[in-house]
């Protein structure tokens, strides 16, 4: 029901809105019964369950009943071997401003092995065309999740044509699948328009008010903001249920006019995708996910979506080994390296996250200031003409160092691994100098705890693999609080004469983007007004790109323990070493970070 009033004054404004997500579906195909889906066309090379059917799908805890409590049965089918298995809709004539939507359920692990493309047929031209390959979409969006998952299309370029849209499922030993909810739908700003979203989606509101508005009051039952001022809010339902939308505007000469849309906006609740967060106050690492000390509590988070209302936790080797907090504490009181997992439910389903390997506690490690998600996307920092960030430059760049909060417990530092993507140098002897400095109360490097130094030709690296340089200090460097690593010394000298080479020196860096984590500070050199050295310095923290370099003090927490001697061995890791990332495609070298193997998560040194 709409509502509208105004006030006593004569009418000058009329309040009015629509919505970016209100559409009216004029295709629907549910694939509820044997009738319902006649007007498809299956072409198959397998038989059964391996071509596509109609399923409630292969376990009750993923049917599309989560989504839409009415539904009977999904597009299903089954992985197996030498498929290449089409379903094609009837002809649908597609009007203006209008999208494409379905949900589909699948695991991304087997994906490069089996999975769907979606075309688009045009009868009258006999043209086919790609609008999404499943398995390069997971590959680049990096999807890792198990769940209903909505699939959205723009059809603006098919505007007034008449076409069919096939799913092609083809490969070997993949995936299964699970499609269902599949509409054409177009935009709709009638009153008789209603809104239908997943939980934690944002709806745009855009005000449709007529006369000279000077104010807007909006209230969104369910909603976050639950209240706005402003002309077009956009708003965000983090519960499931159905919710009414209220608008009120008050012109320039003061009368007013309300709007009311009940029942405007209906939120679908969703199985969860659970995620664990690792302790924020321990270490991270490039070999295991989370360095602390023993004896010491941390605490888990809970970073699941789809809203769960309970959590399950199990955790080797901690005390409590199991909880039922959303965030709970636990604490290790035997060194080692321990996995741990985690499932999130709601009235949708359950979904689990495991860690295998994950929390080191106690002994010594590597660690360094890049997350797991992060540690495949290290890179050259390049400043054009000017040489390297984080190496050798021409900017009066001399020193860089790298941050790290303070240990948990005491520790020692005996060395420092620095990883190089770029070693040329034509000044062979010049020394590179690694040390451990203390933290002023400006934030920046202050007093140094001590240095180790290696010739410029002696640093490890290969065009393939990340290598660890080794900087070895001469006694190991006790810290208590928060440290620098800093870098100096890296030569930026050029020939003169044929072949023109220079030192061409850099650290792997991750680049966050402006306004995110960062971890650097640079030493700079200042300049007169002509951009000539004063040979005075000063350090700045890198605001402008920030970036974390793959630097890694080796920190102890036992001192009698070296941290070469303490680094998670290959004896630890599973016998099984066929091991795939987290879109699917199998790895044959991995570098640091996180696997599946198993149908579980592994982080893998």
């Amino acid at each position: 029901m709409m509502m509208a009033c105004t006030s006593a004054w004569a009418q000058s404004v009329v309040a009015s809105f629509a919505a970016d997500r209100s559409y009216v579906a004029y295709y629907e195909q549910n694939f509820d019964s044997d009738e319902e889906f006649a007007t498809w066309t299956v072409t198959s090379t397998a038989s059964g369950n391996y071509t596509w059917h109609l399923s409630p799908g292969w376990s009750s805890d993923i049917a599309f009943t989560s989504i839409n409590p009415q539904s009977k049965n999904s597009l299903c089918i089954l992985y197996g071997s030498g498929q290449n298995e089409s379903a094609t809709s009837p002809a649908i004539t597609i009007e203006p401003n209008s999208t494409l939507e379905f949900y589909n359920y699948f695991e991304p692990g087997f994906l490069y092995s089996g999975s769907w493309t979606l075309n688009v047929i045009e009868p009258s031209t006999q043209t086919t065309t790609k609008l999404l390959n499943q398995f390069e979409w997971a590959q680049k969006e990096g999807y890792d999740e198990k769940k209903w998952k909505l699939f959205s299309f723009d059809l603006s370029d098919y505007a007034g044509k008449t076409v069919q849209f096939q799913f092609v499922y083809s490969g070997t030993y993949g995936e299964s699948e699970l499609i269902d909810g599949f509409r054409v739908v177009r935009i709709d700003a009638s009153e008789q328009a209603k809104i239908t979203i997943n939980q934690g989606d944002s709806v745009g509101f855009i005000d449709a008010s007529t006369g000279e508005i000077a104010s807007w009051q909006w209230t969104f039952e369910g909603g976050t903001p639950a209240t706005s001022t402003e002309q077009n809010p956009v708003i965000t339902y983090n519960n499931a249920g159905t919710f009414d939308v209220t608008l009120t505007v008050t012109g320039t000469d003061g009368t007013t006019s309300t709007y009311k849309r009940e029942d405007y906006v209906t939120v679908v609740m969703q199985q969860p995708n659970a995620i664990i967060g690792m302790p924020s106050e321990g270490y991270l690492s490039p070999w295991v996910g989370c360095f602390i000390p023993t004896g010491v509590p941390v605490t888990f988070t809970d970073q699941s979506t789809g809203a769960p209302t309970s959590w399950q936790w199990q955790f080797v080797g901690a005390t409590p080994s199991t909880s039922t907090d959303q965030n709970p504490t636990v604490q290790y009181d035997k060194k080692g390296t321990y996995s741990l997992q985690m499932t999130a439910t709601n009235d949708a389903g359950s979904d689990t996250d495991v860690l295998l390997y994950a929390v080191q506690a106690g002994g010594a490690q590597y660690v360094w200031n890049i997350a797991p998600e992060e540690n495949s996307d290290l890179e050259k920092v390049a400043l054009g003409w000017y040489g390297n960030y984080a190496g050798s430059n021409w900017l009066g760049l001399t020193a860089f160092a790298e941050h790290f909060k303070q240990p948990l417990a005491d520790a020692t530092i005996d060395s420092v691994a620095v990883y190089f993507i770029s070693a040329t140098t034509i000044t062979p002897d010049t020394l590179i100098t690694v040390s451990i400095y203390t933290v002023g109360e400006d934030g920046a490097p202050d007093r140094n705890l001590g240095s180790a130094s290696i010739r410029a030709d002696e640093i490890a690296y290969t065009d393939t693999t990340l290598e660890a340089t080794m900087f070895v200090f001469d006694a190991p460097i006790a810290i208590t609080d928060q440290f620098f690593v800093v870098i100096e010394g890296m030569p930026n000298n050029s020939m003169d004469v044929s072949p023109y080479t220079a030192d061409d020196i850099a650290i792997a860096c991750h680049r966050r983007g402006t306004g995110k984590f960062n971890s650097v500070w640079q030493l700079v050199e200042d300049q007169d007004e002509y951009g000539q050295g004063l040979g005075t310095f000063k350090w700045y923290e890198n605001t402008d790109d920030p970036v974390s370099m793959a630097v890694c003090p080796v920190v102890s927490y036992d001192p009698a323990e070296t941290g070469i001697q303490e680094i998670t061995h290959e004896s630890q890791r599973p016998v099984d070493n066929i091991i795939y990332n987290l879109q699917g495609a199998r790895v044959s070298n991995p570098t640091p970070g996180i696997y599946i193997r198993n149908g579980k998560k592994v982080i893998i040194p």
